[in-house]
């Protein structure tokens, strides 16, 4: 939730949801300037950060650095109106569950996937097949990151898709002007299928985009 004139850049998000995820922050309420470079990087926000419940926490941003005692009381009663439902105890649960597994995104025989919404600059990604080992998982992550310099490297002839496969696994990578899509299969599936398989999963992403993503944030 925003003030109706101003925004924060996912980059800038992604430093508060990085920073409130270390483990000084995880017990208590803290209050920590912070400099968000999308917004202004000349100067400084200051953050308030208290875990709510143990999987969730609430951050409040404020331009006014004696603000603490204001955002501490705001904390409080936007805890107790959500205590007051059921909210906090359903929101909670919401942030304990895992990621999707593959299978839950509607196709079969998929190991893992990744998916970058470039207009929202947004990312969603499954979690891992219980078939896949720890050490394949860093490897797989790792041609993830490889396959996209060669895409996107190379401005002057941008690739759209590679194909990549190997005694253990395949991986397409695959972008286009909306997205970047990342995704592995067992070696044994030829590139038609799987083709047909990612097509299916874009499907999906679409049909399920306002669930996924954050389309509008709410303001005030």
């Amino acid at each position: 939730m925003r003030p109706r004139k101003h925004s924060l850049h996912p980059s800038d998000l992604m430093l508060l949801f990085n920073m409130a995820a270390s483990r000084g922050f995880l017990t208590g309420e803290h209050w920590t300037p912070v400099c968000l470079p999308r917004f202004n990087d000349q100067g400084f926000l200051h953050v308030y950060v208290n875990y709510i419940t143990p999987n969730a926490a609430l951050l409040l941003v404020s331009a006014d650095r004696d603000s603490f005692p204001t955002m501490s009381e705001c904390c409080g009663n936007i805890v107790e109106d959500l205590s007051s439902d059921g909210s906090l105890q359903r929101l909670d649960d919401a942030a304990a569950q895992r990621a999707l597994h593959p299978s839950e995104l509607g196709v079969r025989r998929l190991l893992h996937m990744h998916y970058k919404h470039k207009t929202l600059v947004q990312n969603f990604g499954s979690c891992f097949d219980d078939s896949v080992p720890e050490d394949d998982r860093l490897r797989i992550l790792s041609t993830y990151k490889r396959l996209r310099l060669h895409m996107v490297g190379n401005m002057s002839q941008p690739l759209r898709i590679i194909y990549r496969r190997t005694a253990t696994d395949t991986v397409l990578a695959w972008q286009s002007t909306k997205f970047e899509l990342y995704a592995t299969v067992a070696p044994t599936m030829d590139v038609r299928a799987m083709i047909r398989m990612v097509n299916n999963v874009l499907e999906w992403i679409r049909s399920e985009e306002d669930h996924l993503f954050i389309i509008n944030s709410p303001s005030y």
